[in-house]
């Protein structure tokens, strides 16, 4: 089933104005499997999973393709950090995001709120709130948050797994027939996982701490805000999310492989992945500061912390030498 890609915000919103609310979302990021970028008309019927659902995009600084917002049932566990468990019973709400045809994400949110009664009501009950769940019970927000962002405690079966939803989501546009599937670079997927306590007498911004995992590719954001920061909170986990990817994937794929190439002689393989990272990734570098004046907020607390920019340009700066370096033994031979 598809919503309207504004439902996501609608139903935090309305889910947090009686009450505390807790946001819990997934965002992977992964290369499109196709050989060259697609143009935007292709994009675009690309992202539309569900036949006549809208699909959004916009063309500057950078192209961006969103479909419309997936929903899924869920009825699971919750991991709690501090009091054993607890019950969800709702929707999830997901969707495709691809950058300059190039780059695909899946993101995934909900909405927990309490809920008095402690029976399960039907399914229509759930449908009318889309991407929102009801826990049975209201523990500690803190310890939904916690415990959901907890990677050293390992996830039951029936535990909520907003990673096989945003999996999902990526699974049906590659599996599209629209694709090549081939790839010029082989890159890891990258996880942010986020969740964010919305507490309507926030009185002051929203803010943001960010946690490294000891596991490759996984990094965690936690938030505290009001319900109407819900929209750019996922917005920016989004961005967030693409950029830690393109740094990664400057590192691992390119530089990486690069050095060690360079020191085999294998020189035509990989002056084409030099050139690629170049030509189609370096461009998507583009921090969220324009988007609105508390990402731009955000994003200046997370270079102070991280130096992101810095390592990419260094990067980029690393990959053109490379480059060059390759070239020049590509002509001697």
């Amino acid at each position: 089933m598809s919503a309207p890609t504004h439902s996501r915000a609608a139903a935090a919103t309305g889910a947090g104005t009686a009450a505390t609310a807790v946001v819990l979302g997934e965002v992977r990021t992964c290369l499109l499997q196709n050989r060259d970028p697609l143009a935007t008309p292709a994009t675009v019927a690309l992202m539309r999973l569900t036949p006549g659902a809208p699909v959004s995009h916009v063309e500057r600084p950078v192209r961006r393709v969103v479909s419309a917002d997936q929903i899924c049932g869920i009825d699971c566990g919750l991991r709690l950090a501090r009091r054993g468990r607890s019950r969800a019973v709702g929707t999830v709400l997901s969707h495709a995001i691809t950058t300059s045809g190039r780059v695909l994400q899946g993101s995934a949110q909900v909405t927990l709120t309490a809920v008095g009664a402690a029976e399960r009501q039907a399914w229509r009950h759930y449908l009318r709130r889309p991407g929102t769940a009801e826990i049975m019970g209201w523990p500690h927000p803190a310890d939904v948050a916690d415990g959901f962002l907890d990677a050293a405690v390992p996830a039951r079966g029936l535990d909520l797994d907003l990673a096989s939803i945003s999996d999902r989501v990526i699974e049906a546009v590659q599996a599209d027939p629209m694709l090549d599937h081939s790839t010029p670079l082989r890159a890891r997927t990258s996880v942010v996982r986020w969740a964010a306590i919305l507490d309507p007498g926030h009185d002051d911004a929203a803010v943001m701490h960010l946690t490294k995992s000891v596991a490759p590719g996984l990094h965690f954001l936690r938030f505290q805000g009001r319900p109407a920061d819900l929209a750019m909170l996922d917005r920016f986990c989004e961005e967030f999310a693409r950029h830690e990817w393109l740094l990664n994937t400057m590192q691992e794929a390119v530089l990486d492989r690069a050095e060690r190439d360079l020191a085999r002689d294998l020189l035509r393989e990989h002056l084409d992945k030099l050139g690629f990272a170049l030509n189609q990734l370096v461009p998507l570098w583009m921090p969220p500061t324009h988007l609105s004046p508390q990402m731009k907020t955000f994003w200046t607390a997370l270079e102070d912390q991280t130096r992101y920019s810095r390592i990419f340009e260094r990067h980029t700066t690393r990959v053109r030498d490379l480059r060059d370096q390759f070239g020049l033994r590509s002509r001697r031979n």
